[in-house]
């Protein structure tokens, strides 16, 4: 889409992201997405993680993302575990990945191109800061519509074939993301039973 800007994460939009994130996931409890009170801390520890996409000054899209040290076999049992020590942000800019910890577009602005070009610039901020790669847990909404008939390790099986669609997932797969494996209650999720998908995309 033409009339789309780009630009990093700023206090004055940590509202209308927050809403934004709130529209996108709205069956996700307040602790397992970003507030207005969180993207200001998350402004103070890494202003350059973070990709808003824009229509007519209006938030339609938003990634974001810490460096972190990860051991991709071992991760925390959840996301705010990973993120969070003593209720101290775990941002560390000598980690080796990026994690990203927030990826979203508006219902109505989805399938524009608006997901590959945050995705786009997510991957620069890897590559400017030569991390080894940039790690997710994806979610999976398209298994609300698959679980009554198949495990979760079918279901990535199929996506991963191409067989079967996820509006998330299948998306940053074409964006270059491996998927890794499947994992269990990093967040909420009611969608996927809570079943997310780690992946992995590594600058070449």
């Amino acid at each position: 889409m033409s009339d789309v800007t780009y630009t990093k994460l700023s206090p004055e939009l940590c509202q209308p992201v927050a809403d934004l994130v709130d529209a996108c996931f709205p069956d996700m409890p307040p602790e397992d997405k970003y507030l207005e009170e969180d993207l200001l801390k998350l402004i103070d520890h890494f202003p350059a993680g973070s990709v808003v996409a824009q229509v007519d000054d209006r938030p339609v899209g938003f990634g974001t993302g810490v460096f972190l040290d990860l051991d991709l076999d071992n991760l925390p049992p959840t996301e705010n575990d990973l993120l969070y020590t003593d209720n101290i942000f775990a941002h560390d800019m000598q980690g080796s990945y990026y994690f990203g910890t927030e990826f979203c577009v508006h219902p109505l602005y989805r399938m524009k191109g608006i997901g590959r070009q945050i995705y786009k610039r997510r991957k620069q901020i890897v590559t400017e800061h030569q991390k080894v790669g940039f790690a997710a847990v994806s979610v999976l909404p398209g298994y609300e519509n698959e679980k009554h008939r198949m495990d979760i390790d079918t279901y990535i099986q199929l996506v991963r074939e191409y067989t079967i669609f996820d509006p998330t997932l299948s998306m940053q797969m074409r964006n270059g993301f491996s998927v890794l494996r499947p994992i269990k209650d990093f967040f909420t999720y009611p969608k996927s039973d809570n079943w997310g998908a780690l992946i992995l995309w590594k600058p070449e």
